[in-house]
């Protein structure tokens, strides 16, 4: 089964102040670095695991150039790497090489993703798909969630993925924790179904929780969690798009092909090619009902699962796979987040290397558990643990660095102390300077003794507009509240009557 793999690029909003979302410190949220490498990476090597036939990162126009050119060197590394086995191989085992996966750059104008998907991504979609987000990290390999949703039910669309925080360091404030709705059918051979999420912000607004009462009845059994994440993971069957598409395009596309039947010289083969049905799939009468896609995916989504209950004529479904806690699964998408990736990472790291020891760069020490980047100049009696040091980075004397992530170009002076923080771009630390728990945007400059605890240090911009801020405010409430939208106004009945 191929599928068609689209990344998105999102503009990490929570990532803030080292994301670019407001003057020319920060950078594109796919190329933020988990442990020195692009966090986009992670996610590429991961398609490539999974053998998909085509992997599409989609942006937006003012940075998909410039993933484009931060990306060039991994995929020549890639292709190099090709090379290397082919000639090894060749030409005796040729048979079991195979090329890497073609990358495409897709830039969009969408402001929300499910407009990008319904808009300018379902016209490119041939097959079965699956929807990834640029930011994710784990050691479970694609292959369990390939064959999950290979076994899915005849009348699921899609396959929906969550996971539970499985890390205690990440501030649990900071992750977006919903209600999640599902059927586990454990009397029943048929897979759980995603029934309904509500946001935490509107549970608690209203003081409970409300659920629909043609929910309850079609699914008496259903269960309900505040501990799982999405992890905006879809795999998506081909009849979704059918679904999806606009109705304009729609009538547009079952009028030319009425025309083209109307010439002998179509085949019914042609037909064929043009519906392209899941394979082992009973194709039943896919009802258009219209779906609002004018929305992040994770609501496109959650109204997709409401559908299978809403009407009272049965509707396909949305499987939901919880990844098993015995796996990892981790998502850079708030900064805790970002930091705990970061020590994965380098865990695995020292796991390998600890037969090797501590290596040493001068007369200071830096840990097994720490990657240091090209051209840094560390000084005398520094200690580094459990840290990432980027390019061409200046460490002074008597230093201690712990749990950190420092980004290029950072100048620390002597007797700093630095424990999980993390610090941006150019940033330059005097002498003598404290800083726990805290985050210092690039370009930051802070003076010498400085003593900072929970502190973020970000430049402040006057000449930015009411308008602007607003919009940043509006943008920022859509990424951390993704199923804000009041309940009740989308439903006038009780969904007991055909629509």
């Amino acid at each position: 089964m191929d599928f068609q793999a689209f990344i998105f690029c999102g503009k990490g909003y929570n990532l803030a102040p080292f994301t670019q979302t407001k003057g020319d410190t920060g950078v594109s949220k796919a190329l933020l670095p988990v442990a020195n490498r692009h966090m986009i990476e992670y996610v590429l090597d991961w398609c490539e695991q999974a053998n998909f036939k085509e992997i599409n990162i989609v942006a937006d126009n003012e940075e998909i150039d410039v993933i484009h050119e931060a990306l060039s060197s991994y995929m020549k590394i890639r292709e190099s790497q090709y090379e290397i086995l082919a000639k090894t191989l060749a030409p005796h085992h040729s048979q079991h090489l195979r090329k890497p996966v073609p990358i495409q750059f897709i830039a969009t104008k969408g402001e929300t993703t499910g407009a990008i998907l319904q808009r300018e991504l379902l016209s490119k979609i041939t097959g079965d798909f699956v929807l990834l987000p640029c930011d994710f990290i784990t050691d479970i390999p694609p292959q369990i969630f390939i064959d999950q949703y290979r076994n899915k039910d005849p009348d699921n669309l899609a396959m929906s993925v969550s996971y539970r925080n499985t890390f205690e360091n990440i501030d649990k404030k900071q992750l977006d924790f919903s209600y999640t709705v599902y059927s586990e059918n454990e009397d029943s051979v048929k897979q759980p179904v995603l029934l309904d999420v509500y946001s935490k912000k509107d549970v608690e607004n209203s003081k409970y929780l409300q659920i629909r009462t043609h929910l309850l009845w079609r699914y008496p059994n259903a269960s309900v969690s505040k501990k799982l994440l999405n992890s905006f993971v879809y795999f998506c069957s081909y009849e979704l798009v059918e679904l999806l598409t606009e109705e304009s395009k729609l009538s547009f596309t079952s009028e030319t092909e009425s025309e083209e039947f109307e010439d002998d010289t179509v085949t019914s083969e042609s037909h064929r090619q043009v519906i392209k049905p899941t394979p082992f799939r009973k194709r039943n009468k896919l009802v258009k009902d219209p779906i609002n896609c004018c929305k992040s995916l994770a609501k496109v989504f959650r109204d997709l699962g409401r559908r299978s209950w809403q009407h009272s004529a049965p509707r396909e479904t949305i499987g939901v796979f919880i990844l098993p806690s015995l796996g990892c699964f981790i998502r850079s998408n708030v900064l805790s987040a970002y930091m705990e990736a970061n020590r994965y990472m380098l865990r695995m790291k020292a796991s390998m290397l600890a037969a090797q020891g501590a290596p040493a760069i001068g007369n200071s020490a830096v840990g097994a558990d720490s990657v240091v980047g090209a051209e840094c100049s560390i000084s005398e009696k520094t200690s580094v643990k459990l840290s990432v040091l980027g390019k061409n980075c200046k460490i002074g004397k008597r230093c201690r660095i712990v749990g950190c992530v420092i980004l290029d170009g950072v100048e620390i002076d002597d007797e700093c102390i630095l424990e999980n923080a993390v610090i941006g771009n150019f940033t330059k630390i005097g002498k003598k300077c404290k800083l726990t728990n805290s985050y210092v945007e690039g370009s930051y400059i802070v003076n010498s003794r400085t003593v900072l605890k929970g502190e973020t240090l970000t430049h402040i911009f006057i000449e930015e507009s009411e308008d602007t801020s607003d919009s940043l405010e509006s943008s920022e409430e859509e990424d951390t509240s993704e199923y804000s939208d009041d309940y009740d106004d989308e439903f006038e009945d009780d969904g007991l009557f055909e629509r």
